[in-house]
């Protein structure tokens, strides 16, 4: 499966994206810099995604926003 994900460099989203690979689905982190590979670039500028950006992703789990320790 492959899931998308926003806030995935956060502490529960990097703890979500480790467990998710390591039951061998494909995690693709939702970053606001530009992408890299398996990553989906979400517009920094725009607010939006690229048309398309989530074709062929099977589930999108929402971890962005502010951190509850900030």
């Amino acid at each position: 499966m492959r899931v998308a994900i926003t806030g995935a460099s956060g502490l529960i989203g990097t703890a979500l994206s480790s467990h998710l690979g390591n039951l061998g689905h494909d995690v693709c982190p939702v970053v606001r810099h530009a992408p890299g590979d398996n990553e989906i670039g979400w517009g920094s500028t725009a607010d939006s995604l690229e048309p398309g950006a989530l074709e062929g992703i099977d589930a999108v789990v929402h971890l962005a926003g502010a951190g509850i320790g900030d």
